[in-house]
């Protein structure tokens, strides 16, 4: 999203827009943008395409409120924001467990990366991944990862395959050590993986469905 869009949600909500319908012309968004009134008027209509806003047409002219999607938008940029300014190590990122298809077990198990694994993360990992779904209000906290640089573990080729570049952030599991696995070349997505030399599954006694809580090191 362009950051302008999210100037606008941001002068939406300054405007009374953020918990209740409020009056509000293209005009006036387009002054307080710096924008000339029909790119203002365009940007409303981007954003109610985008569901980022409601939109309601009278009489009296149009009136807006910032959706939950906008909403959840703002409360990004707000926890960046807070990140940069307050940094912070050590990140606790809340989910619910779920099944996988059994990939990783497949990925953890290959000989290439379990070398690394042990001489970087100083662990050799059960072959296998704890598979978290995370909470649509820790995203942006699980998203702040993509942009770390983690503990760097190569990529390689077998037998034809090619297997990508991953990195890791340690991390706790109710004191528990374990690490968070990302692919260097990942799409948005609200999965988490860990490994740990433990199964946590069987060690935590976990179920699909349970809500458990990770603490990340961003290093």
């Amino acid at each position: 999203m362009k950051n302008y869009r999210t100037s606008a949600l941001k002068q939406l909500a300054l405007m009374g827009a953020l918990t209740s319908f409020a009056e509000i012309t293209s005009r006036r968004l387009g002054q307080l943008l710096g924008i000339s009134q029909q790119a203002a008027s365009m940007e409303i209509l981007k954003l109610a395409e985008q569901r980022l806003i409601e939109r309601q047409i009278g009489h009296k002219g149009q009136r807006l409120m910032i959706s939950e999607a906008g909403v959840e938008v703002l409360k990004k940029e707000f926890l960046e924001y807070k990140m940069l300014f307050e940094p912070v190590r050590k990140l606790q990122i809340h989910g619910t467990v779920f099944s996988g298809l059994g990939e990783g077990k497949y990925y953890i198990s290959q000989p290439k990366y379990k070398q690394q694994f042990q001489k970087r993360l100083l662990f050799q990992p059960y072959e296998g991944t704890l598979n978290i779904r995370v909470a649509p209000s820790d995203m942006p906290l699980f998203e702040r990862l993509t942009f770390a640089p983690g503990i760097k573990i190569h990529g390689f080729t077998s037998k034809g395959r090619t297997f990508g570049d991953v990195k890791c952030f340690m991390a706790k599991m109710q004191e528990n050590e374990c690490a968070i696995i990302l692919p260097v070349r990942t799409h948005y997505t609200d999965v988490m993986e860990v490994i740990s030399k433990e199964h946590l599954r069987s060690l935590h006694d976990l179920n699909d469905g349970d809500a458990v809580e990770i603490e990340a090191d961003t290093g």
